[in-house]
């Protein structure tokens, strides 16, 4: 997380606010890219039920096999936002990832970047 904290902050000083959920999705890429750091986009996230998986979303980003963030561009993080990485974390899971982190990252109309963490029980 700390990379992606740094470089959130960094693309933010860069490029301002006003941009698309999908530019900040590819500078946070290209970071991590260039760190050597394993991602994925846009992933879709399933939950089994009996022999179907079923469709719970599409994750923004997959991070080095352990974090899984959900990327917004608006005022701040709302509960609905946290409620959806919450989905995305239950069904991570249940197909058996480790996950260490995972966070919803705000791009704010303000000019800040907003990152709430969950917190992760193992159990």
């Amino acid at each position: 997380m700390h990379v992606v904290r740094v470089a959130c902050k960094e693309i933010m000083e860069t490029h301002k606010s006003r941009q698309t959920e999908c530019f900040y999705e590819k500078m946070l890429a290209c970071h991590l890219y260039e760190r050597g750091i394993p991602y994925m986009t846009q992933v879709d996230c399933f939950v089994q039920r009996g022999t179907t998986q079923v469709l719970v979303g599409r994750l923004d980003m997959e991070i080095a096999h352990n974090t899984i963030l959900e990327l917004k561009v608006a005022p701040r993080v709302t509960p609905a936002d946290e409620a959806q990485l919450m989905k995305y974390v239950r069904a991570k899971r249940a197909c058996g990832m480790k996950l260490e982190h995972a966070a919803v990252v705000c791009f704010r109309d303000d000019g800040e970047v907003e990152i709430r963490e969950i917190i992760i029980g193992h159990g």
